[in-house]
């Protein structure tokens, strides 16, 4: 890996800027000759070649398909067309979640080759929860050595506060874990690259490499499932905040007096008033106190069996209880969004995680209500809709943790073969 500490007038840090730019006009046009990527990038012919050759020979990113349809009438022949090597390489990426640990290996083109699930069993403690996700990573780099893939590294999503630079997670309501040294615990079992981030950011991440983000540069990514929380993108870039701490969208406070209490500690939380957990809950509650409902048959009359999906079907199966539960959640996701969209002006939100998956019961209420509680012009033209990849936004999201880093030449493995693992740091 080139020095790339002092940038300015450091021959190695252009090579390398040079480098990233060409690979990623590549990847983006998917198949293009030399002569097209002098004209994108506006760098000469030679240096063009010089880079295309090296992607091909020492990062292995790019691949020489053969001649192009058009000809070259100043050459007399056919351009020489390259692509980007997406299908060749792959990465890992995990969801680790309150219920589940969710894991997929896919190529760089972010086509899924295997999958891998197990129960999170929070109740048995971190170090069961960490065997679990070892397990899970090496049945799947065992699947890229026998489908001959080179592996760059592992991308995990954990729910909760997560400093980026140590890999240690601050907090996590849903884990019962301060300050866990998450990072450090899992280098000891795996030896692979990895990047552990909040899980909202991750979302985001995903929709930017492969969603949204291949029209807009300025979103809001809001993971409503167990929890709540978001990932922001400003200008094309995840907005990290303080030690990376940005984006717990969930934990702000929407009512002065409320007696309903957050798993962070604090009353009156958006989470504690909209996500999936509050929805169940609430739900549950009503029951309990005495209200009549379909949802006494869906759950054959264990009222602590009812979750949200639970409700969400019965709400769009026309029961009035559940509606008005699943509505009376989504005014208050819409009020938040409305004050997200006051303060940030972006161009689309989007809402992914389980409860996004109840459909137009939830959208409708949020869209009317962003409406209601902008102010004036700020929501005219603001995209609100459903993640891109549904159910599968987080450990797409993980995986492009390190798609990220390998667009940025900053994982790519020193390769030993085309059977072997690249295990370089980043």
């Amino acid at each position: 890996m080139p020095n790339l500490k002092s940038p300015l007038g450091n021959a190695s840090y252009v090579n390398h800027l040079n480098k990233v730019k060409v690979l990623d006009v590549i990847r983006r046009a998917r198949a293009i000759s030399r002569a097209e990527i002098v004209r994108a990038t506006g760098l000469s012919a030679p240096t063009v070649t010089r880079v295309v050759e090296s992607l091909i020979s020492e990062e292995r990113l790019v691949r020489e398909t053969g001649p192009g349809a058009s000809k070259d009438i100043r050459a007399g022949r056919r351009p020489s067309i390259v692509e980007f090597s997406g299908t060749d390489n792959a990465v890992i990426g995990l969801d680790v979640g309150a219920t589940s640990i969710r894991g997929i290996l896919c190529d760089l083109n972010m086509q899924v080759l295997c999958r891998r699930e197990l129960p999170t069993q929070v109740d048995r403690g971190v170090e069961t929860i960490l065997d679990s996700i070892a397990r899970i990573v090496h049945e799947m780099l065992a699947e890229a050595v026998s489908l001959e893939k080179r592996v760059h590294g592992v991308g995990i999503a954990v729910a909760g506060l997560v400093d980026r630079q140590s890999g240690v997670v601050v907090f996590s309501p849903d884990f019962g874990w301060e300050d866990a040294p998450v990072y450090a615990a899992l280098t000891e079992r795996l030896d692979c690259p990895l990047i552990i981030d909040n899980v909202n950011r991750v979302m985001a991440l995903g929709e930017l490499w492969h969603g949204v983000g291949k029209r807009f540069k300025n979103f809001v990514c809001v993971n409503v499932g167990y929890g709540i929380g978001s990932g922001i993108i400003l200008n094309g870039e995840p907005v990290y905040g303080n030690r990376g701490l940005a984006g717990e969208f969930g934990h702000i406070p929407m009512e002065k007096d409320s007696r309903v209490r957050c798993k962070c500690g604090n009353y009156g939380c958006l989470e504690a008033l909209a996500s999936g957990r509050a929805i169940a809950l609430a739900a549950q509650q009503e029951l309990g106190a005495g209200a009549t409902s379909s949802l006494t048959d869906r759950c054959q009359g264990e009222i602590r069996a009812i979750n949200t999906e639970m409700v969400a079907e019965a709400a769009k199966a026309g029961d009035d209880l559940a509606r008005h539960v699943f509505e009376n959640a989504a005014v208050y996701l819409g009020i938040g969004l409305a004050g997200l969209i006051n303060l940030l002006s972006p161009e689309a939100v989007v809402i992914g995680g389980g409860v996004a998956e109840a459909g137009d019961v939830l959208f409708d209420t949020v869209r009317e209500t962003v409406q209601r509680r902008t102010m004036k012009g700020h929501a005219t033209g603001v995209e609100i809709g459903k993640v891109t990849f549904g159910l599968d936004a987080t450990v797409i999201g993980a995986a492009s943790l390190i798609l990220n880093e390998v667009m940025r030449l900053k994982t790519v493995g020193r390769g030993r073969g085309k059977k072997s693992v690249s295990l370089a740091p980043f």
